[in-house]
């Protein structure tokens, strides 16, 4: 992630997402890049927050557009594969097209979300890499870029709905935000079905319905966060983690977070610790 900054000032700028990324840390700095940003996606799932807090979840099959300017911060990043990168509107703008028309459907500071069909996903990710081969040519065509780019945004305008905010469902919109902000405690599945004043079972589907997992898998990957924040960001010992994570066990915190990382906690503080 730290190679968005680079590619901020770039006319058109380009990255393939794929395992070699599985061990980025999150949250990102809040960044704000003076180029309409991208991600698309073909397996996987980035969360990511804008400077009001509001979340926007990308999984497969799906892309997210962020207008120039606008201020994001990525909370989430699991397994992504896709792309991701920048581009200046007068980079695509011409007598046919105009890179605002795809946020006239929002706010000035809106961010776009865009479900795709399968065969939008297919053209789609035939075009990102015939631009990424093209790119990566000694002297590559730029002209071509531009008309791989453009057709890439032709096929987003037929998923782009007036009606579509992030998280739509007003409930699923809050759970996120709780359990990502590392000032409130997690808590149990009843619990967060209590604060909404509906069954477990139904808070259940609504999640899962929204982001394909359920409430507990969701509760673990912010546990897992935190951790890794507190292990980067802190001298803590792994105990002491472990007790701010209100896990009085070590030896259960230490072999539930190597399940789900597959590094001890204290190899991935070596792995990643910032100097």
């Amino acid at each position: 992630m730290g190679r968005i900054s680079a590619m901020q000032e770039e006319p058109f700028s380009i990255r393939r997402l794929d395992e070699r990324c599985y061990w980025l840390c999150c949250p990102t700095p809040m960044m704000r890049p003076m180029v309409n940003s991208f991600v698309f996606l073909t397996q996987g799932e980035i969360l990511v927050e804008d400077a009001e807090g509001k979340k926007f979840f990308v999984h497969k099959n799906a892309m997210l557009l962020v207008p120039q300017g606008s201020a994001f911060s990525i909370r989430y990043y699991k397994e992504a594969v896709g792309y991701m990168g920048g581009f200046h509107g007068s980079f695509v703008n011409c007598d046919f097209f105009r890179a605002e028309t795809l946020f006239t459907s929002q706010s000035v500071h809106g961010f776009l979300q865009v479900p795709l069909s399968e065969s939008a996903v297919n053209i789609l990710d035939t075009l990102f890499a015939r631009i990424v081969q093209e790119l990566s040519k000694e002297g590559g065509n730029r002209s071509l870029v531009k008309s791989f780019f453009i057709s890439c945004l032709f096929q987003l305008t037929g998923g782009v709905s007036v009606s579509q905010t992030p998280l739509v469902d007003s409930i699923s919109n809050a759970f996120l935000e709780m359990i990502f902000d590392e000032a409130k405690p997690l808590l149990s599945v009843k619990e967060y079905a209590d604060l909404f004043s509906v069954t477990p079972n139904h808070l259940n589907k609504l999640i899962k319905n929204h982001t394909s997992k359920p409430v507990s898998a969701w509760i673990e990957e912010s546990l897992i966060m935190r951790a890794k924040i507190l292990l980067l960001d802190s001298d803590k010992t792994v105990a002491e983690v472990a007790e701010c994570l209100n896990i009085l066990d070590q030896s259960y915190f230490a072999r539930k977070f190597k399940k789900v990382v597959g590094l001890s906690p204290l190899s991935y503080r070596m792995m990643n610790k910032k100097s």
